[in-house]
């Protein structure tokens, strides 16, 4: 069982990973050498405001098209 929790967590860590590089623009090191805390913090950070942002692109199409 406990294998299989380091594999899981591996495997969510390495998607984060690649999540943060693709929403920050930041190489692979850049990442890894940040605090596991502020890396977490970022990428929780950066998904809200991408998604704040996409809301209100949506909120603005849907005021142009009246």
């Amino acid at each position: 069982m406990q294998h299989d929790e380091i594999t899981s967590y591996r495997k969510a860590l390495a998607e984060n990973i690649y999540s943060c590089m693709e929403l920050s623009k930041q190489s692979y090191l850049d990442i890894c050498y940040m605090p596991i805390k502020r890396f977490h913090d970022y990428l929780k950070w950066k998904t809200d405001l991408e998604d704040a942002r996409q809301k209100e692109m949506e909120e603005s199409s849907k005021r142009k098209r009246r």
